[in-house]
């Protein structure tokens, strides 16, 4: 990914008075898709700041125990 490639896929939209008011991305760019999904994935971290945790191992350990391993 490279941002020549990120800036062709990205376009600002714009009042009658010049001023940026929107944001226009074109998914069918590959390297916009990625950025745009891993603006989602740091949305999803940030909701889910406060929730409670799990040590890996429970989860694991559940996980294999519900496949009969």
């Amino acid at each position: 990914m490279n941002a020549t490639a990120i800036r062709q896929g990205i376009s600002y939209v714009t009042n009658s008075k010049g001023e940026k008011t929107a944001l226009q991305l074109d998914l069918t760019n590959v390297a916009v898709q990625e950025i745009v999904e891993d603006l989602m994935d740091t949305l999803d971290a940030v909701e889910r700041r406060g929730e409670p945790t799990r040590p890996f191992e429970d989860v694991k350990n559940e996980i294999l125990a519900s496949r009969g391993l």
